[in-house]
């Protein structure tokens, strides 16, 4: 396995085997210690060397692994050090990962890491508030908008997320963004005086990507995020109402061909098209591929306002089924759905 790690523009080649252990330090120009490759039976990690300053770094593609399950148990055992008494289950973490990786900003200035998620609704942030315990909510006017944003800026707040998020990502960037957390944190944990001081031990960084399946809350909470329920009604000859009644279920983002297409393939339906630079769009809009897509919403339900719109939109998809809007009368009461759906306020 070859792997390539690049480090303030410089390129250090490392060969491992597949079943043995090595570990090596990471220098560059013979004098300061970048990190630590370590690679065990497969599996490639990145340890920063925390207690140094951070420097840029990517991690190749070559390096990235998959895994079908999350492990949220680091952040269990944290949490429970730190004497929280909220039990949180595995379902709400992987939601509120997709979530996250939709709508947050995991971001460092300066060396101080902080996680911004913002809202138009505040119930949903209240919520994360109140089920994780750490954290603020705050109201900002933007630009005459009120929005809301759900902030965590303290080490150990940021500590948690870092559990809960390693290992546990969909998206490359976010990944890149957590090493840049990394950093930070790690030069915390073994700095005398800090306040998340032995803690714990450094973190490792996972080069492993999670690959969501309709078994996990992922894409649910990735939905609340960037996801949209749609119902067209339109003008066509050659039908009872002269209409016709059409449903959708989109997913748009930003440099995520490989993610959009999976998660096509989890449907078994649907496209992913291109809709501007960098920005992809996934959408379903066959009834077989929709049938699934009601079937994973009703078993990992939304925590958003758009859990509404979903709840709207499955009983005009159940009337498409059984062929009420072939009926005046059931062409209005689709109608009256459809405003429902995706509500600008």
């Amino acid at each position: 396995l070859f792997v390539s790690l690049s480090i303030s523009k410089e390129l250090v080649a490392l060969l491992c085997r597949d079943t043995e252990v090595i570990n090596l330090a990471v220098c560059c120009n013979s004098s300061t210690l970048l990190g630590t490759i370590i690679c065990k039976n497969s599996s490639i990690y990145i340890k920063p060397a925390g207690y140094y300053r951070s420097s840029s770094y990517t991690i190749s593609s070559e390096t990235i692994c998959e895994t079908t399950c999350q492990n949220f148990s680091a952040f269990h055992a944290l949490y429970a050090k730190l004497d929280f008494s909220n039990t949180i289950s595995d379902k709400w973490l992987s939601w509120f990962v997709g979530f996250s990786e939709g709508d947050g900003a995991i971001l460092s200035y300066n060396g101080r890491p902080l996680f911004v998620l913002t809202q138009k609704e505040e119930s949903v942030l209240q919520h994360i508030l109140s089920v994780l315990g750490f954290g603020k909510v705050r109201k900002t006017d933007n630009n005459g908008t009120i929005v809301y944003r759900y902030i965590v800026e303290d080490f150990t707040g940021i500590l948690l997320l870092a559990t809960i998020f390693n290992g546990n990502l969909v998206i490359p960037h976010r990944q890149e963004q957590l090493g840049k957390w990394l950093f930070d944190i790690n030069r915390k944990l073994v700095t005398p005086g800090s306040r998340i001081y032995d803690l714990c031990s450094t973190i490792v960084i996972s080069t492993c990507l999670f690959k969501p399946s309709l078994k996990d809350a992922w894409l649910s909470g990735f939905t609340d995020a960037e996801g949209t329920f749609n119902v067209n009604i339109t003008k066509r000859a050659n039908t009872v109402t002269g209409y016709r009644v059409q449903l959708r279920y989109l997913l748009d983002q930003k440099y995520a061909i490989d993610l959009l297409t999976h998660i096509s393939t989890l449907f078994g339906h649907g496209k992913v098209i291109v809709r501007s630079t960098d920005m992809y769009r996934y959408y379903c809009d066959s009834f077989i591929g929709l049938g699934k897509v009601c079937s994973y919403f009703e078993s990992f339900p939304l925590k958003t306002k758009k859990s509404n719109s979903f709840y709207n939109w499955l009983k005009v998809f159940k009337m498409v089924l059984n062929k009420e809007h072939l009926t005046v009368e059931g062409l209005e009461t689709i109608r009256s759905f459809k405003k429902t759906i995706n509500p600008k306020n």
